[in-house]
């Protein structure tokens, strides 16, 4: 029976450490192909750059500034209509219908 729990313990140990082993190389995997903050910062910027020239040559299908007064009135119009369309119950009453009470003989 002990030699059957030491080999038994033997795999257990065996897995475990094939497992830890898998999971450190898949770590170690993301980690080296993980961007470095600077590289973000430094496309964020050329993003930033190509969005200003494109507004300087206009060369969109809709002009930029047309594209965002229309997104800025589409704001507007989100926000009035959601004022407009709010619940306008503001007090519910509970009437009861003297006809049915004198039928349930009240």
């Amino acid at each position: 029976m002990e030699k059957i729990l030491e080999n038994i313990w033997g795999i257990f140990v065996g897995l475990g450490w094939w497992m830890l082993n898998r999971m450190t190389a898949k770590i170690d995997g993301l980690e080296k192909d993980k961007a470095e903050s600077s590289a973000v910062g430094r496309n964020s910027s050329l993003i930033h750059e190509t969005d200003r020239r494109l507004d300087e040559i206009q060369h969109t299908t809709v002009p930029r500034q047309e594209y965002k007064s229309d997104i800025a009135a589409l704001h507007l119009r989100i926000n009035d209509l959601e004022r407009i369309k709010q619940d306008k119950v503001q007090d519910i009453r509970i009437v009861e219908n003297v006809e049915s009470d004198k039928k349930k003989g009240k």
